[in-house]
């Protein structure tokens, strides 16, 4: 299982995506790892890598939602498809969330079909998920957590998060959960943005 992973940061490193000061590695008990990464430029990008324990990839055409305790979904738009475009299939899956607007608190309902709409055109998602570009291979999906291109709100919500929970689909069409615990490891996470290069 780590030899993939190995090779996956040899070769960000080398194809110089990531010059990494230092990174931070999180495993899930799904298997999934999830990275953060602070680079030479300051700037904090996180890595989210599916399990080796099964050979599928992340589905191309399916979108990754993001989500750090109870705030609002972050959905991982596609910026760039390293090795290909994106893929022609629609997509089939879709999150539902509940939410109290008096207390702004994003509750996970279900994982359900995406029935054609003509309102996504027009951007209909943007009052259910804050909008995040992201770079995505098929074992790997990079993500700005600290920088020019993140959301404003999400260096804080990693540095006193408890939880962060990603959920997307594999090839194989199954909906999967990686959970990783932010609590432990806070003091590591915010002394990446201090360190010098």
């Amino acid at each position: 299982m780590s030899r993939i992973k190995i090779i996956i940061l040899i070769c960000l490193i080398n194809s110089g995506f990531v010059q990494a000061n230092e990174s931070l590695v999180l495993e899930s008990a799904s298997g999934d790892t999830l990275m953060f990464h602070r680079l030479n430029n300051g700037e904090i990008w996180g890595s989210l890598m599916i399990t080796d324990r099964v050979s599928d990839s992340f589905a191309d055409h399916e979108l990754i939602v993001m989500q750090i305790d109870q705030n609002q979904p972050i959905k991982l738009d596609q910026a760039k498809r390293c090795g290909g475009g994106k893929g022609d299939t629609s997509q089939q899956v879709g999150y539902s969330f509940e939410t109290e607007a008096s207390q702004d608190k994003w509750q996970f309902n279900q994982v359900e079909a995406v029935k054609p709409d003509i309102l996504k055109l027009a951007g209909w998602d943007k009052e259910i998920y804050q909008h995040m570009r992201s770079d995505r291979r098929p074992e790997v999906v990079d993500f700005p957590i600290r920088g020019s291109l993140a959301i404003d709100s999400l260096w804080q919500q990693v540095t006193q998060g408890d939880v962060i929970v990603f959920r997307y689909v594999t090839d194989a069409a199954e909906t999967r959960q990686a959970e990783f615990d932010l609590h432990s490891k806070q003091d590591v996470i915010f002394k990446l943005k201090s360190l010098r290069h």
